[in-house]
């Protein structure tokens, strides 16, 4: 059973300065030096990145379609965020790596501390693979 989500429901984490909100989509232009991370070994840390988030209890499934326009500044993604709070959270996404491809990955937060960090596999231009 497909249920209709309300916009009402939903709140930022860190809202954007640019964004647009239209029937069937949300665009966001962020700003530089933003970013979703905690506590790496060497001292980073970060919980700056916008997140577009709605409570959700039980079980459940979702889809969701996201677009990266180019980007040429190293590390910049686009993905989607499952958070509990600041030291509990997963994210997937695109991450620009160079001109010539990008990498789908993830990270895995728990407790604060980075439990997995994966790049999924490589996009090149007009190619998907595993490397």
């Amino acid at each position: 059973m497909e249920t209709k989500l309300k916009l009402s429901e939903f709140f930022w984490l860190n809202q954007p300065k640019r964004f647009l909100i239209e029937k069937r989509s949300l665009s966001i232009l962020t700003e530089p030096e933003t970013d979703l991370w905690q506590r790496t070994y060497y001292g980073f840390s970060a919980l700056s990145a916008p997140a577009f988030l709605i409570p959700v209890a039980g079980d459940f499934t979702f889809s969701v379609k996201t677009e990266f326009d180019a980007s040429s500044f190293l590390y910049d993604q686009c993905g989607i965020l499952m958070y509990i709070d600041n030291e509990n959270w997963v994210k997937v996404s695109v991450e620009y790596e160079n001109k010539k491809f990008s990498r789908l990955g993830s990270v895995v937060t728990n407790l604060g501390f980075p439990i997995g960090q994966l790049p999924i596999f490589r996009l090149e231009f007009g190619k998907c693979g595993t490397d």
